[in-house]
């Protein structure tokens, strides 16, 4: 198991390792405030070697979190696993991803 790993570098929010349910809880109570403090940020997911639902159902938490700092996020560099799960998952078009 490869825990996620989460760095913020000017705007862009880069979350490497697994997205799943071993590794969400390591990384779900991080210190959102300063994260949203950029007013925009690009999450980065093409360093995501695994992810199950959990991972997706955390994305989705930090979407919350950033719309309610009024922090503006897009997600871009979406693995093929992770967009075959968010089609599975029914949850098209609720993502918003960034045009590479």
């Amino acid at each position: 198991m490869s825990k996620a790993k989460v760095a913020l570098n000017h705007g862009t929010l880069t979350i490497s390792g697994e997205l799943s349910r071993h590794s969400v809880s390591d990384i779900k109570d991080g210190g959102y405030e300063n994260w949203f403090a950029h007013g925009a940020i690009n999450v980065d997911l093409s360093n995501i070697s695994k992810v199950d639902t959990a991972g997706l159902a955390w994305l989705f938490y930090l979407l919350e979190q950033a719309q309610r700092y009024s922090c503006h996020l897009s997600f871009s560099n979406i693995p093929e696993k992770l967009t075959k799960l968010i089609t599975l998952s029914g949850v098209d078009g609720l993502l918003p991803i960034a045009c590479d």
